[in-house]
């Protein structure tokens, strides 16, 4: 089942650049988060690949950052390492990094951003 604030909004149709409120429990407390939904995708990502929950990832980088008061700066330096020690010169291939699309790869991923001209681009 979606989560309760995906349910009630599910008439809004969300930007995907809009940042997502979810009560996360860490470490026994109940806790909301803001994130980008991307960033909420990759969570459930790394939970699915490590069958954890979120509450359960979130409570071990908690316990472990340096900075407690910032816990969405430190999941989100956590999903940066956890998937940059996930990439392999396979797994580069494979997604076809380092070829001549990085522009429209990085149009996909942000497909506001404006071209030189100033006029906003969209991936084709």
């Amino acid at each position: 089942m979606p989560p309760r604030s995906e349910r009630l909004t599910k008439h809004v149709k969300p930007n995907k650049n809009d940042l997502v409120i979810r009560n996360v429990t860490v470490l026994g407390k109940r806790t909301s988060m803001r994130m980008e939904p991307q960033i909420w995708d990759a969570l459930i990502e790394v939970t699915k690949r490590e069958n954890l929950s979120v509450h359960q990832l979130c409570s071990l980088v908690a316990e472990r950052s340096c900075r407690p008061e910032s816990l969405t700066a430190a999941i989100r330096v956590f999903l940066l390492a956890y998937f940059r020690s996930a990439a392999t010169e396979d797994g580069h291939l494979r997604a076809k990094h380092g070829n001549s699309d990085l522009l429209g790869q990085i149009s996909a991923v942000f497909p506001d951003v404006a071209n030189d001209s100033g006029a906003p681009t969209r991936p084709h």
